[in-house]
């Protein structure tokens, strides 16, 4: 019985493990109505961010906050690695 528990799970985490990466897609839009002929590209890009670190000062933990570049703003608050 112990033997075919560890053997279901461990083809449950093998199954799981598998991953398909995600790719940018590129659209064509074609305008609708219109006289010209114009396509329009539209491409999908991801969020680069940056991770900060620092010490917090009350009790010397380690704590970190993740930037956005893309969107130039603050993504999460602080918080203890």
């Amino acid at each position: 019985m112990k033997k075919r528990l560890v053997a279901f799970l461990f083809v449950g985490v093998m199954a799981m493990s598998f991953v398909v990466p995600a790719m940018a897609n590129t659209t064509v839009v074609e305008p609708v109505n219109t006289t010209s002929t114009q396509i329009i590209e539209v491409t999908q890009s991801s969020e680069q961010t940056q991770i900060h670190f620092r010490a917090c000062g009350c009790c010397l933990r380690l704590q970190f906050r993740v930037w956005g570049v893309t969107s130039g703003k603050w993504l999460t608050d602080w918080q203890y690695v």
